[in-house]
């Protein structure tokens, strides 16, 4: 069975190559090694499907158990440059999967918005992190109650009752970057968006941003009730509570990503090629498990 599984996988991936080839152009006579890209990328996200979650786990596990069918494996050293030289593969491959997926949605959705941090130091190690410092930031994680260094991976997914959200966009941003400007961001890359319902919560709240949602994209904004200065207090808002439990399911979503592909934990990240393969890298891998079930 895990045979037919990872020649699916390989399939999938080499159904791309040109989406590859495209964004791995290489300028030396070397353009095409005898441990493919195709090859490189099957490897790691069987890997990580495998829950082998670092480099080295995913090298030794495809030399003692997968040597039959990648023979060309390089030695760790050159395996480990050549995935940090694919990130903008895994994140083409990640984009393409991501399209495919939304092709089977309804003309009317109802989305959920939220964002999760991705941590490469924390506590009193995150101030002195230097890391991708184009990309990370340190900033404080309330749901855990303590600093961090780093970025946060931001979701639109849509909602389908009875199971998991369906991721339809994401973005990655600097770990202090607030979630409202960069959602507004993602809406505006991603003009496919379907008319319906978008759920979010209190740090989405902007009226101008409902508006042009509404006008633009046929969709509604839906946040909680912020309790304005003056108002009594209300016991059980009716309205909050139902946007609470259409929220719930993104949780969900973060918590069974993080569970299959650790992605929360960049901690081994020595560069930003690095973080960018750790973030598409992972994402591609999730969704190859929700197209290909790799």
């Amino acid at each position: 069975m895990w045979q037919t599984n990872l020649i699916t996988l390989y399939c999938a991936v080499c159904d791309n190559s040109s989406i590859i080839e495209a964004v791995m152009q290489r300028q030396s006579n070397n353009f095409r090694p005898q441990f493919t890209d195709e090859e490189c990328i099957t490897v790691y996200l069987w890997g990580i499907s495998q829950r082998r979650f670092e480099q080295k786990a995913i090298y030794d596990y495809t030399q003692n158990h997968l040597l039959e069918w990648f023979p060309k494996l390089p030695s760790y050293q050159a395996f480990s440059e050549r995935l940090n030289r694919l990130a903008p593969a895994f994140q083409a491959l990640a984009e393409y999967w991501l399209s495919v997926i939304g092709v089977d949605l309804g003309e009317q959705l109802d989305y959920i918005v939220d964002s999760c941090p991705i941590i490469l130091a924390k506590g009193p190690r995150s101030g002195h992190a230097k890391v991708a410092s184009e990309l990370c930031e340190k900033s404080y994680n309330s749901s855990r109650k303590e600093w961090y260094y780093g970025i946060k991976l931001h979701v639109i997914a849509a909602r389908v009752p009875g199971r998991l959200p369906i991721p339809v966009s994401l973005m990655a941003s600097g770990a202090a970057q607030h979630d409202l400007p960069v959602a507004k961001q993602i809406v505006e890359d991603h003009a496919f968006l379907k008319p319906g319902y978008l759920y979010a919560d209190k740090a989405y709240i902007d009226a101008g941003w409902a508006l042009s949602l509404k006008q633009n994209h046929t969709i509604e904004l839906l946040t909680p009730r912020k309790k304005q200065k003056g108002d009594p207090l209300i016991s059980g808002d009716t309205f909050s509570t139902f946007v609470s439990s259409v929220r719930q399911p993104i949780e969900c979503f973060f918590n069974w990503l993080i569970r299959l592909t650790d992605i929360q934990s960049a901690s081994l990240v020595r560069s930003l090629s690095g973080l960018l393969c750790h973030i598409f890298g992972r994402i591609a891998a999730a969704l190859a498990k929700l197209l290909f079930n790799s």
